[in-house]
């Protein structure tokens, strides 16, 4: 056999050996997406028989062999591949660091912000250039909402856009509930809410309440557990009050957001 034809063969064989494993692992990949349609029209079955009332927006394989994750109305799930086993909490990869629940969530919570339109929030822009933006759901009624409003001039200052949604963490017909009402009502919406922060009364009318309920259903679907509560950039959430000296640190990436917990 000559140099040349030996070189053919090989070449050959190699493009046969490059085939048969490219046919391989398609024929893996569509045997595992097939398993996981499967299992999932299973955990639909399982869920609707047990719990009717759950809407699940999506399932998807997680890196656990047999546990799909489920999400509901911004929240997060782990369900058996049978259906029959359910738990909340959150998903960690030890050897990376990572938790992958939060994950799931921070992006949730950005694609959840991305719909609300501006005419829902009272802005307050950055001076100068826009570096980051913070988004706080707020109620003028919360003490701890006042104090970081107080906070926002501070940020303004350092380049950061603040978007402030109006949530009352009381509910339809509170006090925090009328004055968001009548705050977005106005026609000088940023004013107002300083004076309301400032724990003076509001004489507008409250002509937006249905704004304020869809508000309160966007909270309820971010995970806000109380007001005030601050999303950053990432889509990670901070429940409570924090200085604006913290904030601009972890927003220009000298601080981890972890240190705001």
């Amino acid at each position: 056999m000559t140099f040349s034809r030996s070189l053919a063969l090989s070449a050959l064989i190699a493009s046969t050996l490059t085939l048969s494993v490219q046919a391989a692992l398609a024929s893996t990949s569509a045997d595992a997406a097939a398993n996981t349609k499967a299992d999932e029209q299973v955990i639909r079955q399982s869920l609707s028989q047990t719990m009717a009332s759950l809407p699940i927006d999506t399932i998807t394989p997680t890196p656990v062999k047999g546990i799909y994750q489920i999400t509901s109305q911004g929240q997060v799930a782990y369900v058996t591949a049978d259906g029959n086993y359910l738990f909340a909490g959150n998903l960690l990869d030890l050897k990376n660091q990572v938790n992958l629940t939060e994950q799931v969530k921070n992006k949730a919570r950005l694609a959840l912000l991305e719909t609300v339109p501006a005419t829902h929030k009272v802005i307050y822009a950055p001076e100068g250039e826009k570096k980051a933006t913070l988004t706080i759901l707020t109620d003028p009624t919360c003490p701890y909402c006042e104090k970081l409003h107080r906070e926002i001039p501070a940020l303004q200052k350092a380049g950061i856009e603040v978007q402030t949604i109006l949530t009352p963490r009381a509910g339809a017909g509170s006090p925090g509930f009328v004055e968001s009402s009548q705050i977005m009502c106005g026609k000088q919406r940023a004013a107002d809410m300083d004076t309301a922060m400032a724990g003076k009364p509001l004489t507008g009318a409250a002509c937006q309440d249905a704004m304020i309920n869809d508000n309160m259903q966007l909270a309820e679907k971010l995970g806000m557990s109380g007001t005030p509560y601050i999303i950053l950039p990432d889509g990670s959430a901070v429940p409570g009050y924090r200085p604006a000296a913290a904030l601009i640190a972890v927003l220009s990436g000298k601080a981890s957001p972890a240190q705001l917990q």
